[in-house]
């Protein structure tokens, strides 16, 4: 039985296959896909393929790896800084670890930073914090999950985009909006939402739900872009977004291996635009349900990506 996060995808791969004579099997209970032709065997797990070596891979999913690599190549990024526990006596963690580094981390960026997993994906694990005690409490829930996390400054997003690159070229360039609604005076909060973004929506119960937004009011659901977490996906970006996302991707691409991968860079306030992330595993399941022909781009780009795994001219 395949999970139901995964469907449109799996149908996506098996008509590739079919159409394109590629022997499929299922194995791992589903979760691996192997692809044969002309004597070449390749895989996709979960969301990843065989595309970029494993260890550039490794790179893309570690949050502070991956802002190493990029900043070593002078390409804009936003500052991540490692954090291990106090209890590291490794000589890699001695200039880095305990809540006395992090507590100084946080003053030096005015208190208001972001706390994440260092592996985290579709915003889990992933925390804003402006307070010294709240500091504390995620500090200890982080290192509890896990051996390490990354800390960086709090950035003020005005737009965050995702692209999805084949070989070094955008396939797709889309922005993130988030659940930020402005109030009417007459339509409930749940109703507002709904408006925004339908699917995600529908089922909202908070306690607010029923609440009607004063007229001009602001009320922001989250403050992350996740379109797992209730954004939307926009296909609206101006000649200038688009030119500087593809000075940063060709920048990437000249210096590392852009194989298949989807690159998110977020343009700042004051109109910065700088690399949040690297994601090995190319997910756009939400993508699917947010355009009309989002499956039929969906394939286009996994058929390109696979027909580069298996060498298919």
């Amino acid at each position: 039985m395949q999970d139901t996060r995964t469907k449109s995808f799996n149908l996506i791969i098996e008509e590739i296959c079919s159409e394109n004579n590629i022997n499929l099997r299922y194995l791992s209970k589903d979760w691996v896909i192997e692809l044969s032709k002309n004597g070449k065997t390749k895989y996709i797990c979960g969301y990843k393929f065989d595309t970029a070596g494993h260890g550039l891979g490794e790179i893309f999913d570690d949050k502070y790896a991956m802002y190493s690599l990029l900043n070593s190549h002078d390409i804009p990024v936003i500052e991540h800084h490692i954090v291990y526990s106090d209890t590291n006596n490794h000589s890699y963690a001695l200039d880095c670890r305990g809540f006395e580094y992090v507590s100084r981390l946080f003053k030096k960026y005015n208190s208001n930073v972001v706390l994440k997993a260092n592996r985290g994906s579709c915003g889990t694990g992933v925390y804003h914090v402006t307070d010294l005690d709240k500091l504390k409490e995620i500090y200890e829930h982080l290192l509890s999950h896990r051996p390490s996390f990354s800390l960086c400054p709090f950035c003020d997003i005005k737009n965050e985009f995702r692209a999805i690159c084949v070989n070094g070229q955008i396939e797709l360039l889309y922005k993130k909006t988030r659940p930020q609604i402005i109030g009417d005076g007459v339509k409930t909060i749940k109703e507002l939402l709904v408006e925004f973004n339908p699917k995600y929506f529908e089922n909202y119960s908070a306690d607010d739900a029923n609440q009607v937004l004063a007229q001009g009011s602001i009320y922001d659901f989250g403050w992350k872009f996740n379109l797992s977490q209730g954004s939307i996906s926009s296909l609206d970006i101006s000649a200038d977004e688009r030119e500087n996302i593809d000075n940063i991707v060709s920048k990437i691409a000249k210096a590392i291996s852009l194989d298949f991968c989807s690159v998110d860079i977020i343009r700042t306030k004051d109109d910065k635009y700088l690399v949040m992330e690297i994601n090995s595993g190319v997910m756009m399941e939400n993508y699917i349900r947010q355009h009309e022909n989002g499956y039929n781009v969906a394939k286009k780009i996994y058929t390109k990506a696979i027909f580069e795994m298996l060498d298919i001219k």
